[in-house]
């Protein structure tokens, strides 16, 4: 699968909290919505090349020993390249593909945020599971 980046990785909200008792969580969704592309001129991109899409991660984690958590949402829009569905009928690894740039945004900002707080940079090392 080709793909080509139409936005930058946009963090739409962070958030990092110290547990007042110790917690562990896991959940990351991934989700995969169709756009049409607004062109600078008003008009709209039909997506000749092929369809566009919203690709989102929203997640609240509180990794062992659950001392902290980090919860938020990160979006990208991009084109697939010559495909023209809904994106129900991409394979597991078109799904990685698509979601690998966001979730390693998360475990960027995971690993800053915990440097400062804790004085200890915590990895995340998110392995998705689709």
């Amino acid at each position: 699968m080709d793909f080509v980046k139409e936005t930058p990785v946009m963090v739409k909200n962070f958030h990092y909290d110290i547990n007042e008792e110790p917690e562990t969580k896991d959940q990351v969704n991934f989700g995969l919505k169709k756009v049409e592309k607004q062109n600078d001129d008003g008009t709209t991109d039909a997506g000749q090349d092929g369809s566009y899409f919203d690709v989102t991660v929203i997640f609240d984690v509180a990794p062992d020993p659950g001392e902290f958590s980090v919860s938020g949402m990160i979006s990208q829009i991009v084109q697939i390249k010559d495909y023209f569905g809904d994106g129900s009928d991409l394979d597991k690894t078109d799904y990685k593909l698509l979601s690998r740039p966001l979730v390693e945004y998360i475990e960027t900002l995971t690993y800053e945020v915990t440097q400062i707080t804790l004085d200890q940079p915590v990895n995340l090392n998110f392995q998705a599971n689709f």
